[in-house]
């Protein structure tokens, strides 16, 4: 036994010796470094630049990772339980809760004035600058309108001045007086017998002159006149305002405050 063993023993120094004694063959390296573009440079590990080590590993900064973005699941097919759950609710209508609408505000209601007339510039200038010290403005409006002159007591015009002077004469002998032969336009040759303020008055001399000629005529007589108003309006909501104009026409003779009934 002891000779088989320092046989075996021997065997495996000698091939230990031959198999250490060839020559090593050179390996070709792991990765194969393909020829780089100009201007690129070498990828350099942190060991190959003695950056390897535990301490001087802190000291590199923190390099953000690529987040790879995952592939988000398939939803997966509903089923008609599913269905139903989901669009069950979607079908039950919503109350919505009704607000009350504030209410409107009341609408203002406009009064309109006019104050007048007035005789000249200066009464109506007078009213406006009392007006503006109420805060109220003012328009003026220039009017005019026929007014009674009287009333006229005549004779109709006749053919020629000779028959209206003869006419003259003959009344005068009857104890008429105060009568004058018109001599233009058409009351030519007409014999007026006097103008009256007075409606009574006017009527006294007709009936006079009518019993000595039953052509006497008495008939109204008209002339025009221009005057000044103030219009303005007011918020009828606005009471004292529309109490002091009522106090500036009272103060004011021959003024008259009218409400129209509408405003233009």
């Amino acid at each position: 036994m002891r000779l088989v063993f320092w046989f075996f023993l021997l065997l495996n120094l000698a091939f230990f010796y031959w198999q250490y004694s060839q020559p090593q063959k050179a390996e070709p390296p792991l990765l194969q470094t393909e020829a780089l573009p100009s201007g690129v440079e070498r990828l350099v590990l942190l060991r190959e630049r003695g950056l390897g080590t535990a301490s001087q590993t802190q000291a590199v900064p923190n390099i953000p990772q690529p987040v790879i973005a995952q592939p988000s699941p398939e939803p997966s097919t509903p089923t008609g339980a599913q269905v139903s759950q989901e669009v069950a609710p979607a079908l039950i209508p919503l109350k919505a809760e009704v607000l009350p609408e504030p209410e409107p505000p009341p609408p203002i209601v406009m009064a309109c004035f006019t104050l007048g007339p007035f005789k000249d510039e200066a009464d109506a200038g007078g009213m406006y600058k009392a007006l503006l010290a109420l805060d109220i403005r003012a328009e003026q409006r220039l009017s005019e309108r026929r007014v009674l002159k009287g009333y006229w007591v005549f004779l109709p015009p006749l053919k020629s001045y000779a028959d209206a002077r003869r006419k003259v004469q003959a009344l005068q002998e009857k104890g008429l007086d105060d009568m004058y032969i018109m001599g233009k336009g058409e009351v030519a040759n007409a014999i007026s017998l006097g103008l009256f303020s007075r409606k009574s008055t006017a009527t006294e001399r007709f009936n006079q002159v009518r019993r000595m000629d039953p052509a006497t005529m008495m008939q109204p007589r008209y002339r025009d006149v221009k005057e000044k108003w103030l219009d303005l309006t007011v918020d009828s909501a606005q009471t004292e305002k529309i109490a002091g104009i009522t106090a500036l026409a009272d103060r004011q003779p021959g003024v008259e405050l009218i409400q129209r009934k509408a405003c233009k």
